[in-house]
């Protein structure tokens, strides 16, 4: 929700004097005209004030139950002073507000419809547009790295809980566990360690 915009508040101004002449001139009626126009005084306040919420939460729709209501309004006060047979400040005052009403409730509607139209016209060039998709490489044309697995631990390996070392090939060192092994780079290191080179080795 933005901020309430002029016409909010130049609209606000206006439905004030309406009311209040319209109040004014069916005080001035009698027996039934008053109470029939009473009812009607209330049902046009509660739809004003309600178009003036919607309008305040930013619904074009409010302007329209807006300017449909001032209009009916507009009518009904002819109607009363044709009835009886008087003019007066009250009545011109209505007539005068309520077109100034209409008119700003269509400018309103009119500028509502044409910030749509950009919007929708803004989201079609928008929509497909990703904005990382030219920095994208094709899936095709991605290589996958070869890695070549070059990695030797050492040319003789011996148990932790044994006295020999073996060559990688032998059975017996395929048969120590992963969390047992001791790799050696030479025999002399298996050596210096204490550990006797078993028959494999060569």
């Amino acid at each position: 929700m933005g901020r309430p915009s002029v016409s909010f508040f130049a609209m606000n101004f206006i439905l004030l004097f309406i009311v209040v002449s319209f109040i004014l001139i069916v005080f001035d009626l009698h027996r039934f005209a008053f109470v029939f126009e009473l009812g009607m005084a209330l049902v046009f306040i509660f739809f004003l004030a309600f178009s003036t919420f919607a309008v305040y939460n930013g619904k074009k729709w409010g302007w329209t139950i807006t300017g449909v209501t001032l209009v009916l309004l507009m009518v009904n006060a002819l109607f009363i002073s044709f009835v009886a047979k008087t003019f007066g400040t009250e009545n011109i005052t209505i007539i005068f507000f309520s077109v100034i009403g209409v008119l700003i409730a269509l400018f309103n509607l009119r500028t509502a419809e044409e910030t749509d139209g950009s919007e929708i016209e803004d989201y079609e060039k928008t929509k497909d547009y990703y904005p990382y998709i030219d920095k994208m490489e094709p899936a095709h044309e991605k290589e996958e790295p070869k890695i070549e697995k070059a990695f030797t631990p050492g040319k003789f390996i011996a148990s932790k809980k044994a006295n020999k070392f073996h060559s990688p090939k032998c059975d017996w060192a395929k048969r120590i566990s992963s969390q047992n092994r001791l790799w050696f780079n030479s025999r002399e290191e298996a050596e210096a360690q204490g550990l006797e080179a078993d028959q494999c080795v060569g």
